[in-house]
Parts: C-alpha cells; sequence; structure tokens
C-alpha cells in the first residue's frame, strides 16, 4: 500500500481529538488536529473532515487515490457503515477501511518513530476499546501485547479523577494537577488507598469512583462527579469549587496523586523487567505519557538506555499511530526517528501580505526578521511567531508560539494573568539552542528526545535567575531543544537573543488563549494579537506592532 489515511475521533460527545494523518510513499505528509479548524478544543463527536481535506490536499490527492483508510478503534458500534456513510457523503468514495485497536494504535504512534529496532512500550490512558493501560513489546516483528488493565483500574482515571477534585476540568487540564504536585505542602491531606500499588502490579479502589464509571456502563456526563461522598469524607475535604483558593490541603492530595501515579509506572517497568523480554528502551504513549514529570522520573531512573515520547502522545496521535501500524503491516513504512513535529498547514508570505491588506492592517516587512524579534524580546516586549507549518500534537515549538524574555522574573504571571487568563502557579517552558543545552540543564544518563517539549529536566542552580520565568518552583523545566536543521527560523531568533542577552533561551507557549486551540490561520494569530497585550507578532518576514 502506498497512500494510507489514518484518522481518529467519533459522532458521540465522549469522542475527542479528531485528527487525520497521511503517509504517502513511505513518508508522514502531514498531520493535524481537527479542533484546529473548527476552533473547539479537542474537537469532540466529530469525524476530521477539514483535516481530511488538508491531508489529501497537502498530498496532492484524491480521496479515490487513497489505498485504504484506518480507523484508530476496534469496538465503537457499527463504525464501519457510519464512515462508509460519512466518506461517500462528504467525499463521494470510501477506500477499504481497517480498524486498529487504541492502544495499539498508541503504540505504533511510539515506536515506528523511536527509531528503536526492539522497546517495551507502555500505553495509558482513561480507556480505549476496553482497555486503560497496555504492556507491550516491540521488534522488527511486530508489536506484542504483554498484559493489559481495564477500567476501573486506569490511571488515566485515577488522575482524572483528582484533577476534577481540585477543580479542573478532566480530559484537559490534568497538566495543572501536575504543576500543583510540585509545591511543597505544610498540611498531610493525603489518600493512599485510592491507587493501590503491591509488588509489581496497581489497582484503583473502586469505593473512591461513581458507579457510572465501571464497565458496560454509561460514562457520567462532563457536568457531573467522578468521584463519590468516600472521597470526601476520607479528605474530610468537599471538593474545590473553581473560584476557590487553593490551599495546603490541595497541594497535598495533588502531589500525592502524582506520586502514586510514579509508582504505579514503576510497578509497571518492573514487571517489563521481569518478562520474558529483554531491551534497553522504552516508549510511552497515551495521554497519561504527557505528564512530563513522571516522564522525567522515568528518565532519570536510569532504568532504560532510551526513552522516547512521541509529540502527539495523547489521542490526537492515534491517527498517525493506526496509519504507521498498517503501513510497517505491508512494508510501506519501517521504524525511523520523527525529526520534525512541524506537520500541520502553512501560509506563505503572498497569503499572508493579501490577508493583511484585505483587513487594511499596517506592517512592515523585514528579510532579516530574526534579529528584530530578538531585539524586542531583550528589550522585554512580549511577542508572537507564526511561520511556516503548524504543529502536530499539543505543544507549541516554535512556528505557532508566543515568545518572552525568561530573565525577567515578572514575565511568568503577566503572561498567566494577562494572556491565557489561567492560574498563576502554572508555569512556561523553556526553548534552548541544542548547543548551549547542557550549560542550562542537568541531563540524566538516559538518552531522550527533547524536541517536543514533553519531558521535565533538572535546571543548573548556577542559571535559575538567567531563565527565572521558564521554569516551575521545583527546579525543573520541561523543555524543547531547537535544532538548527529542523527549525533554522526559531533557532536563529534564539541565537540572536542570547548575543543580545548572553542567555540562549527563550520562554515559549502556545499562540493562543485560554479554551483556544492553538492558531492555525493568520486570522486565527491576529485574533490572539488584537485580544491581549501583546507589544507585537510577525506572520512569516511581516511584523505588526502596537
Amino acid at each position: 500500500m502506498k497512500i494510507i489515511l489514518g484518522i481518529n475521533g467519533g459522532t458521540l460527545p465522549g469522542n475527542q481529538d479528531s485528527s487525520a494523518s497521511i503517509i504517502k510513499d513511505g513518508k508522514i505528509v502531514a498531520c493535524i488536529e481537527e479542533e484546529r479548524f473548527t476552533r473547539i478544543k479537542h474537537a469532540p463527536g466529530v469525524l476530521p473532515e477539514n483535516s481530511i481535506n488538508f491531508c489529501l490536499q497537502e498530498a496532492k490527492i484524491s480521496i479515490k487515490d487513497v489505498d485504504c483508510i484506518v480507523f484508530a478503534c476496534e469496538t465503537y458500534t457499527n463504525m464501519k457503515q457510519i464512515l462508509l456513510n460519512f466518506f461517500n457523503f462528504k467525499f463521494g468514495y470510501c477506500p477499504k477501511i481497517y480498524f486498529v485497536n487504541h492502544h495499539l494504535a498508541h503504540a505504533s504512534s511510539a515506536f515506528y518513530l523511536s527509531g528503536f529496532k526492539n522497546s517495551f512500550i507502555i500505553t495509558a490512558d482513561l480507556s480505549g476499546d476496553n482497555k486503560s493501560t497496555v504492556l507491550f513489546y516491540a521488534n522488527k516483528f511486530g508489536i506484542k501485547e504483554i498484559k493489559s488493565y481495564s477500567k476501573p483500574n486506569s490511571l488515566g482515571l485515577f488522575y482524572a479523577t483528582i484533577t476534577q477534585y481540585l477543580g479542573f476540568r478532566y480530559d484537559n487540564d490534568e497538566c495543572k494537577t501536575m504543576a500543583l504536585a510540585g509545591f511543597k505542602s505544610k498540611t498531610n491531606c493525603i489518600i493512599t488507598d485510592f491507587l493501590k500499588i503491591n509488588d509489581n502490579e496497581y489497582t484503583v479502589n473502586t469505593k473512591y469512583l461513581m458507579n457510572g464509571i465501571f464497565p458496560g456502563r454509561t460514562n457520567p456526563s462532563r457536568q457531573e462527579p467522578l468521584f463519590n461522598n468516600y472521597l470526601i469524607n476520607k479528605l474530610k475535604r468537599q471538593q474545590r469549587l473553581e473560584n476557590w483558593k487553593i490551599d495546603n490541603c490541595y497541594l497535598s492530595v495533588a502531589k500525592t496523586a502524582q506520586e502514586q501515579l510514579e509508582q504505579a509506572y514503576f510497578a509497571l517497568i518492573r514487571q517489563l523487567k521481569n518478562s520474558k523480554y529483554r531491551s534497553n528502551n522504552l516508549c510511552l504513549a497515551g495521554g497519561v505519557a504527557l505528564n512530563a514529570q513522571l516522564n522525567s522520573k522515568i528518565t532519570y531512573s536510569n532504568e532504560f538506555e532510551n526513552i522516547f515520547v512521541p509529540p502527539c502522545a495523547g489521542d490526537n496521535g492515534t491517527s498517525l499511530g493506526g496509519a504507521l501500524f498498517v503501513a510497517n503491516k505491508y512494508k510501506s513504512f519501517v521504524s525511523k526517528t520523527i525529526t520534525s513535529a512541524y506537520l500541520g498547514d502553512s501560509f506563505s508570505n503572498k497569503e499572508i501580505k493579501k490577508e493583511l491588506d484585505r483587513l487594511k492592517i499596517k506592517y512592515k516587512y523585514h528579510k532579516n526578521i530574526a534579529e528584530i524579534i530578538a531585539e524586542k524580546l531583550s528589550l522585554n516586549k512580549i511577542g508572537a511567531i507564526f511561520h511556516d507549518r503548524m504543529e502536530y500534537g499539543p505543544r507549541a515549538l516554535g512556528n505557532r508560539s508566543i515568545l518572552a524574555n525568561p530573565k525577567n522574573p515578572k514575565i511568568k504571571d503577566i503572561l498567566n494573568k494577562e494572556f491565557k487568563h489561567r492560574e498563576l502557579f502554572q508555569p512556561f517552558a523553556p526553548s534552548v539552542i541544542k548547543e548551549k543545552a547542557q550549560d542550562y540543564f542537568i541531563f540524566p544518563k538516559t538518552k531522550c528526545d527533547y524536541d517536543f517539549m514533553i519531558v521535565n529536566v533538572k535546571v543548573k542552580e548556577e542559571k535559575k535567575n538567567d531563565i527565572i520565568s521558564a521554569i516551575h518552583i521545583d527546579n525543573t523545566a520541561r523543555i524543547q531543544i531547537v535544532n538548527k536543521k529542523n527549525n533554522s527560523y526559531f533557532y536563529n531568533i534564539i541565537k540572536e537573543f542570547g548575543k543580545k542577552t548572553g542567555v540562549y533561551v527563550l520562554l515559549n507557549t502556545s499562540l493562543n488563549t485560554k479554551g483556544m486551540p492553538i492558531a492555525r490561520t493568520p486570522q486565527d494569530a491576529l485574533s490572539v494579537f488584537f485580544t491581549t497585550p501583546m507589544d507585537f507578532i510577525t506572520l512569516g518576514n511581516y511584523l505588526l506592532e502596537k
């Protein structure tokens, strides 16, 4: 098979992170999330019509050129007929359809992008195809399941429940729970029997859960709790409401939950080590693998020589994972190291200028724009860059980013309060050029890919003040190492900033506002620019200032 179209999504409210990916002649041509088109975060309850159209356009083909469609779920009721109806109705033709297990798609999105010859794989999320955590072993002969866990024994469910108890949205705000876990608490407000770890096993105590989340029953709506009064009574504390202060008790709950999650993963690692299979490599995928602090703990443990987490570890990555699985099966794609997450759409200078002229917006063209951007950032201006192909996955990696001076201690609070409209405790990430990374951060012996802002590392004590606004309270940072070969535009900005300030790091956050997906088009970017106190924005080589 030469052309394979992978998709994820569905028609029910619980289906989310709809996306599409296309592989053509052994090359990943395009991957994109439907939310970037609809402007509805996670794109719940839809199939990726816009994403499919983009993938076909990027591959320069029609739907009739596609050899097969791969859907990353096996247990969705009547899905084959739904897809037949959808493609015939929206595209006038439906290629052959394959179904790939949800967790196998997660595993494929990691292993086949890692470049490893063999690897253990852990996939974990709330639930998919009636499984929540799966242990795999992979080599040139394929991916073999070793063991699986099903809901309610779900690490994703456990962490989602704690996230909701803390007053946040589950399946969206788990990063806030992780951020809170980094703070020290003066209160011992913990529960240790919700997620129980015994030797190499873990179990979720169902006493804490609402009945509706057990297998065979309908999940509660997002307007209802995942937990019951047993959790509240055990903690002797009501769940936090959105406008309540986050006190020491809630900090303690977050910290304990993070520690228990980490302990459960190490129990799984011990299972893998005790299995009949052998590997010095580990791949992580599934929504839980977006927990950068968990990934950090595993990396610093030196249990493995190499660890890989893909930039698309969540459900959005299953469209690519499913396509990779089928492509590998038919020898049209072999495992290779992914070098770039820039797989979305792009807009040329000509297209950007046309839009700016249409909107009658003043701008200036600069050929050497990196130096202009660096100069403004060095003066503590806050700006954004919109350039080349959009990132695939939840992280802005320098093509759809808001940038700031990490040395300015006030920048973090300004961005959280006035730009992102979110809690002040939430950290931002640093982007550093490759040859300077060792100057600022302490890396473990285990080799890991830090290109995708998905693993935390320790910050050198003597460099903390240089990047104070781009590190967390626990002196770790979810870094992105910027390689000149992969993104010379962003690399040059950081390098020029370093020449002016002596700091070869920039604070980097996504080009969006609270509750919105990352900007896809010039119009999306301009919307952020004009609705925030941003000082400047560059779109391609065009500079706009207030």
